[in-house]
């Protein structure tokens, strides 16, 4: 691929997967958009992963975050306080009463002044099946 033109790559359970530095994960992660690559990633847990590790995976252009596990909800309310100045608290609320389908999408916006900005928004997924996917 090329940066207008990139190949996709899905990955799930990143978790499980090498994230240290001199390893491809962490490569494609810091330079492989420069390369035509861009990744789609899926992660349950973020407790496993080091600072660093999260820091790579946070440099991500947009982020889904669904409901995650009570163990993760703290870590989860962190980041999002991070990116947006809210309260870790508030977060933890939300993301406690995401239901099926529902996630917040954390990333670059059109505001109505026409610019882009950084903004979390509560949005809902509709199934695959309502979408004329029948498995």
């Amino acid at each position: 691929g090329d940066k207008n033109n990139p190949k996709v790559v899905v990955l799930d359970e990143i978790q499980n997967l090498d994230h240290r530095e001199e390893c491809p994960l962490a490569k494609y992660l810091t330079e492989g958009r420069k390369f035509g690559l861009s990744l789609i990633l899926a992660t349950q847990t973020l407790s496993n992963l080091s600072n660093d590790q999260q820091s790579r995976l946070f440099q991500a252009g947009h982020k889904l975050f669904f409901k995650p596990a009570e163990t993760e909800m703290g870590e989860y309310g962190k980041v999002l306080q991070n990116a947006t100045g809210e309260p870790s608290r508030t977060w933890i609320d939300r993301l406690s009463k995401l239901q099926k389908g529902e996630c917040y999408s954390l990333g670059p916006s059109l505001g109505e002044d026409g610019f882009m900005k950084q903004v979390a928004l509560k949005i809902c997924i509709t199934s695959l099946e309502i979408r004329g996917f029948n498995g």
